[in-house]
């Protein structure tokens, strides 16, 4: 009954690590999922975009246009208001973007943001999680580990990412080539 009652608050902060990964996942995918999707080509309706005038966003230092978004299919659909984000450069007024379209916002295959995308998706991942990673291995221990070595395989999951990004922007410019 004695051990039972040390192990109570380390399995409480186990179900928590848990929940804490799962909430971690949960924010990387609706910060990045469907935008690195649409940045990278793969997925979102096709349409095509008018440009009224491009501007650099101040929240980031990606460039923004205003425009016109008409999709793709149904032919004949109406062209309604939109903003491109992570335009691949600045775009005179007139010019017209293939785009997919996710959430709202039209969007420009660009092998290089989407490069971008999956680095900042696995550092926010990886700054998020360790943590929760550090909290579940004490938790099956029973006692607090030294996080010495979390902090260096959190350095390392930063690089990691980093490259990650670097080595998927050949593939990211394939599926943009492939699939327009």
């Amino acid at each position: 009954m004695e051990r039972l009652g040390r192990t109570w608050p380390w399995r409480v902060g186990g179900a928590f690590a848990v929940l804490w990964l799962a909430a971690a996942a949960v924010l990387v995918w609706l910060l990045f999922g469907g935008q690195l999707f649409a940045l990278s080509g793969v997925s979102g309706p096709t349409g095509s975009y008018s440009v009224s005038g491009c501007f650099e966003a101040a929240e980031s230092t990606d460039v923004s246009c205003e425009g016109r978004y008409t999709p793709a299919s149904p032919v004949g659909a109406e062209s309604r208001p939109m903003t491109l984000r992570g335009a691949a450069e600045q775009h005179h007024p007139g010019a017209r973007r293939a785009v997919r379209e996710v959430g709202g916002r039209a969007y420009e295959p660009s092998p290089v943001t989407a490069g971008e995308y999956v680095a900042f998706a696995g550092w926010t991942a990886s700054t998020l999680g360790l943590p929760a990673l550090w909290l579940l291995s004490s938790a099956r221990r029973g006692r607090a580990r030294s996080g010495e070595g979390y902090v260096f395989a959190w350095l390392g999951t930063l690089f990691g990412a980093g490259l990650l990004g670097l080595v998927l922007t050949p593939l990211f410019w394939l599926l943009a080539v492939i699939r327009g």
